[in-house]
């Protein structure tokens, strides 16, 4: 049996062991002499930054490493993220940090502490100061940067008549600072969202019952701007502002005029002046101008059929002697009552009545055709139309025709339509010469009868629709009745209904305005109807002049 020879093995195990020391010894952190590399710290710096910048760290690790921030706002940016804690590479660094305002306050400054690991060591190697919130003055101002203050007064500018007009202002104090503001209850405001200003006009709707016509002196209102701790902030920064205010007033150019009358017809004595479907003896406006200082402006219009066009006459100044407009006193001082003289003459006549602001008649008063009329059109100035306020056309006397006659159109949703007239399929016919025509005791038996079908006639009854009673109209009007006369049922009939009817109303033949003055009938039943309703002229004596019989022809 063979001896274990034990000296051979253990060098054998000893030469084993000198191969595991020299693969687990040989590591980066391992010096020359095989020990491991001590990690060497740099020196602690200190830097400030502001909240809600930037700044930059530069140290040289000579191992892999890893700093941390013990601050939440205080971050390292990574590309295109903010992190607390970032590592690398054994080497020259510089890194950036960006400073936010979180927890930000007016009493301490804040520190933050970068500390560096390398290995299983850590040190301190920055500190970051971020410095205390700082108090800024509040201040107004506005667009152009004019300050508003106790000792500057904001003027409110003047509204048009249908658009406010808006007075705009900054308020600015430190970042971040919330801003609030009060107002009196005549000023309202809106925010600009693109631009961040605060946009304030006059309140219309205000319950100081105070009027946009007119000024409001300083020492009426003021607005107060006022930052979020106003009451509570330790510091000698202006955190409050008080601005007296003053308020121009509506636009020194504006005017507004309500109602307007347009294409008004008046009967020769001016006594009846018709506006749409109103007839009355004078017209009221009530005018918006800046402290009721407004000026009237009348002047003469005149067509040229020959030319197509109209003409103006300023002769007068401005003032029409047949045309009266006369400004109201005491609480009516924004009013305007108009009446119209009675037309003596021949021929008809026509004006146009406008209102200027104080402030445009000044300018105009020395020139008011070249001024009113454009030279190129030859009519008023488009700039000028809010400026009118009636536009009137006043008929002549007129003599009463040989022969009365009559003629019918459908009256109804201001509308004529379907014109009758003599000869006219027979729906009008002169009974002069018929038999037993004087039982009528008509002068020069002025008779006519108008015929009516018995299906039209429906068109003239009263109906429903839509729960209201509507009555469409059938207006018999007299031609060549002088002025003055009228026409009239002669007597109240238990079926058939008549009424007044006065208005002015286009006429798309003729293409213009024309009033119509006539007696409208309608029927309560057509079927049952004995056509025995009459309509009458009569003269200043009593005596018939025209007599018109309404007849409903059977099917």
């Amino acid at each position: 049996m063979k001896a274990l020879n034990l000296k051979s093995m253990s060098w054998i195990m000893a030469l084993a062991m000198m191969f595991i020391v020299s693969f687990t010894g040989c590591s980066d952190d391992d010096g020359e002499d095989g020990g491991p590399i001590a990690p060497v710290f740099p020196e602690l710096k200190e830097t400030n930054c502001g909240a809600n910048e930037t700044t930059e760290i530069s140290f040289e690790a000579n191992l892999d490493w890893e700093i941390s921030s013990n601050a939440g706002w205080c971050k390292f940016i990574n590309g295109e993220i903010s992190e607390s804690i970032m590592s690398g590479k054994a080497g020259k660094q510089t890194i950036k940090i960006a400073v936010s305002a979180d927890g930000q306050n007016y009493n301490d400054d804040a520190i933050a502490e970068i500390t560096l690991k390398m290995g299983e060591k850590s040190q301190v190697i920055y500190k970051i100061k971020r410095a205390k919130k700082e108090y800024s003055d509040l201040v107004i101002t506005d667009e152009e940067g004019n300050v508003y203050d106790a000792e500057h007064p904001l003027t409110i500018k003047g509204n048009n008549i249908s658009i406010p007009i808006y007075t705009s202002l900054k308020a600015q104090a430190e970042d971040g600072m919330e801003i609030g503001f009060t107002n009196p209850e005549w000023l309202t405001y809106r925010i600009n969202e693109e631009t961040g200003m605060y946009e304030f006009t006059f309140n219309t709707d205000n319950e100081e019952g105070l009027n946009i016509k007119y000024p409001i002196a300083q020492g009426n209102g003021v607005l107060v701007f006022a930052t979020a701790d106003a009451e509570t902030a330790k510091t000698d920064k202006i955190r409050k502002v008080e601005i007296p205010l003053i308020y121009e007033g509506v636009q020194a150019d504006a005017i507004g005029i309500s109602p307007t009358h347009m294409n008004v017809i008046v009967k020769p004595d001016g006594q009846s002046i018709i506006s749409g479907e109103t007839t009355s003896s004078e017209l009221v406006s009530t005018i918006i101008a800046r402290n009721d200082e407004f000026h009237i402006i009348e002047f003469v219009q005149t067509y040229n059929s020959a030319e197509g066009a109209y003409t103006y006459d300023f002769s007068d100044d401005g003032d029409v002697d047949w045309v009266q407009s006369v400004i109201g006193t005491g609480e009516n001082k924004d009013k305007i009552t108009l009446t119209v003289g009675s037309n003596e003459g021949t021929d008809e006549r026509a004006a146009i009545v406008m209102v200027f602001p104080k402030a445009v008649y000044e300018t105009i008063k020395n020139d008011l055709s070249g001024n009113i009329i454009d030279n190129n059109t030859g009519d008023i100035k488009t700039m000028y139309n809010t400026n009118i306020m009636v536009t009137l056309k006043q008929e002549k006397i007129q003599q009463q025709a040989e022969r009365i006659t009559f003629k019918a159109e459908l009256y109804g949703n201001s509308q004529y339509l379907n014109s009758m007239e003599e000869g006219s399929e027979n729906d009008i016919t002169n009974l002069k010469n018929s038999p037993n025509v004087g039982d009528y005791h008509v002068e020069n038996d002025n008779v006519w009868k108008i015929t009516i079908p018995q299906m039209a006639a429906y068109m003239y009854s009263q109906f429903t629709e839509f729960g209201e009673t509507t009555t469409t109209a059938l207006l018999i009007e007299a031609v060549g009745m002088a002025t003055g006369q009228e026409i009239t049922e002669k007597t109240s009939h238990s079926n058939a209904h008549g009424l007044s009817l006065t208005g002015n109303f286009y006429d798309l033949e003729m293409g213009e305005l024309v009033s119509r003055s006539g007696w409208g009938i309608y029927f309560d039943d057509p079927s049952t109807y004995d056509n025995n309703y009459q309509l009458v002229v009569k003269g200043e004596d009593g005596k018939t002049l025209a007599l018109c019989i309404i007849e409903i022809a059977a099917e």
